[in-house]
């Protein structure tokens, strides 16, 4: 690959990660102000895999911790009566290697 099209992909490649991060960081606030579904949804859905927890906090906030997954709930519950929210899964990196949104009855 010549230098001016790896260059070129390259400042592409960034300004995606700036947008989506800055897309991120919006949904982010929303929710730490709101608490609300459709910005929590969009972090699961965006969020890179392998983020780190760090990330996450940052992002949403300190979570419910239970060591190997944070959970972020929103401010209603769900058709069964149990609280919804976003479950983010730890590995053994501290890197999330799993994450949904949904009823979370346990």
């Amino acid at each position: 690959m010549n230098p001016t099209k790896f260059l070129h992909l390259l400042i592409v490649a960034s300004l995606v990660g700036c947008t989506t991060y800055g897309a991120l960081k919006k949904y982010g606030q929303h929710y730490q102000q709101f608490r609300d579904y459709e910005s929590l949804s969009h972090i699961v859905d965006q969020l890179p895999a392998q983020a780190d927890t760090a990330d996450v906090k940052r992002l949403l906030g300190e979570p419910i911790d239970f060591g190997f997954d944070y959970r972020y709930l929103i401010d209603s519950s769900g058709p069964t009566g149990c609280p919804v929210g976003a479950v983010f899964h730890i590995d053994e990196y501290g890197k999330i290697d799993q994450k949904w949104i949904g009823e979370i009855c346990e």
